[in-house]
C-alpha cells in the first residue's frame, strides 16, 4: 500500500473566533451592568441605614429622658448658658436616680435636647447623688428637622411632647430621607 498524505487542518475558523469574541463581550457587558447596579444599590442601602439609624437614635435618646421626667421647663441655665424650650428644643427636669434605680428625694437632673446645623445634641446636668452620666452627647446627624409640639399652652403645664425627626442624606443623585414622629408622656401623666 502506498501511504496517503491527508491534509488535517487544526485551529479555529474565523466564524468560531467571532462567536467566542461576541459571547465574551456579551458576558463582560452583563457583568459590568450587574456590578454597576450592585454598587449603586449598596450605596443607597448604606444611606438608608444611616438615615434610619440617626432618626432612631434621636428618638430613643429623647425617650430615655422624657419618660422619667417630671416637668418640661421654660428654660434652664446649664453652666452659664441659658437654654429655652421652643418648637426646636426641649428642656426637662428629671428626678435624680441612684445606681439601683431609686429616686433621690427632692433632687433633680436637667436635660436639653436641641439641634445645631444638622446635628442633634443632648446636654445633661446631674446632681452629685445621681447615677446618670452628665455631659453633652451627639444623638444624631443629617437631621433636616427637629420639632417639639407640646400638649398645653405653657411648657410648665404640658404633660406630653410630640417629637418629630426628619433626616436627609444625598446618595449620588438620590436623596434618602426618613421621618419619625412620636408622642411621649411625662412620668405619672
Amino acid at each position: 500500500m502506498i501511504p496517503t498524505i491527508t491534509n488535517k487542518k487544526t485551529g479555529f475558523t474565523l466564524i468560531e473566533m467571532l462567536v467566542v469574541v461576541a459571547l465574551s463581550a456579551t458576558i463582560m457587558l452583563a457583568l459590568s451592568v450587574l456590578f454597576y447596579n450592585f454598587y449603586n444599590l449598596s450605596g443607597y442601602q448604606e444611606a438608608s441605614i444611616q438615615s434610619t439609624g440617626s432618626v432612631n437614635t434621636v428618638m430613643r435618646g429623647a425617650e430615655s429622658l422624657v419618660l422619667p421626667a417630671d416637668a418640661i421647663l421654660e428654660s434652664h441655665d446649664f453652666s452659664g448658658t441659658l437654654y429655652n424650650s421652643t418648637p426646636s428644643s426641649l428642656v426637662i427636669e428629671i428626678p435624680s436616680t441612684t445606681i439601683s434605680g431609686d429616686d433621690v428625694p427632692n433632687t433633680y437632673d436637667y436635660a436639653v435636647i436641641y439641634v445645631v446645623g444638622t446635628d442633634v445634641y443632648r446636654l445633661l446636668e446631674t446632681s452629685q447623688q445621681s447615677a446618670r452620666i452628665p455631659g453633652m452627647k451627639l444623638l444624631g446627624t443629617s437631621i433636616t428637622s427637629l420639632t417639639f409640639s407640646y400638649n398645653a399652652d405653657t411648657y410648665a403645664s404640658s404633660t406630653a411632647v410630640t417629637l418629630g425627626v426628619k433626616t436627609a442624606i444625598k446618595e449620588k443623585e438620590n436623596i434618602v430621607s426618613d421621618h419619625l414622629s412620636e408622642q411621649l408622656w411625662l412620668r405619672n401623666h
